[in-house]
This record gives structure tokens, sequence and C-alpha cells, in this order.
């Protein structure tokens, strides 16, 4: 047991105590890395305002809600709207099943309060930010899965003009 080990001053415990810690960490290492993970399957797609223009920043994330423990794919979303789901690496898609989602678009820091004017608010309706508002909610069949997914604009705020 490692945690009843007590090293001595000599070299040579040094020496087996750091193999020691070598190969635990390695054991550990290999049986993180082992493919146990599900099998994902490749998911893709765009995100439109009703107007046909693209959500051009931010991130999706998808729930898989057939699942013991939560697993999430997530993405990023590039200029042209597209993303490409990865679960447990980049781009290598999400689990089968039933999943819920929601899209981020929003400056990762600051509220605009500290700098008025400078930074622009979302164009994306807050709505979609939350899984229990978004109303988004997909099904990852095996094999290659493309969504279109609509979203809607933020609300005007008071007082502005069109």
């Amino acid at each position: 047991m490692v945690g009843n080990f007590v090293p001595t001053s000599d070299t040579g415990s040094n020496s087996m105590r750091g193999s020691f810690t070598l190969a635990a960490l390695a054991t550990l290492l290999s049986l993180g890395c082992s493919d146990g993970n599900p099998t994902t399957y490749e998911v893709r797609g765009s995100i439109r305002f009703p107007d046909g223009m693209p959500l051009t920043e931010g991130m999706i994330e998808f729930e898989a809600l057939d699942q013991e423990m939560p697993i999430m794919a997530t993405s990023e979303i590039d200029e042209n709207g597209m993303f490409e789901l990865g679960t447990f690496a980049l781009d290598d898609g999400a689990v089968a099943g039933r999943h819920r989602a929601v899209i981020i678009s929003s400056h990762e820091i600051g509220t605009g309060a500290e700098r008025p004017g400078l930074i622009e608010p979302s164009k994306l309706h807050p709505r979609f930010s939350n899984y229990g508002t978004s109303g988004l909610e997909f099904e990852v069949k095996p094999g290659k899965n493309e969504f279109t997914i609509p979203v809607e604009y933020a609300p005007k705020p008071r007082g502005s003009r069109s």
C-alpha cells in the first residue's frame, strides 16, 4: 500500500521509491487512457437565425439523457455557424441516445457595465443558455448525424431603435 511506505535516507530506497512511484503512475495513466468509453458518433451541424443568418460565435453543449452519469459533448461555433461535437476528444462526436442542448453566445469577461457601449450584447436569445428553457432536444443515432438548429435573436432592449 502506497500510504504505508516509509522512506529511508539511503539512496537505494529513494531510487526504489521513485521507480515504484513511476510504475504506479504509469499503471494509473494506462487505466485512465484505456478506451473503456462509450462509442461516439459524428455530430455536426449549423445554427441559424430565422432569417438564415448564422450564429457566428459561442459554444454548443449536448448532454446525454440516457446515461447513468452525465456525458457532455461540446463544440465551439465557428464564424459560419458550424459546429462538430466532441466528447472524449476534439470532434469525436457524441454518444448515441437522447440529448438536450444549450448554446452559449456571450462574451466571457465583463457585463458591459464597466465599459458602456464597448461590449456588444449577445445576438442570441438568452433562453438558449439554459437546459430548462432552451427547448433543444436531439436524438444521436449510430452513424453520421447532422442537425440544423434554429435559434431566435435576443429581444431588443427597451428604448432601442430598430
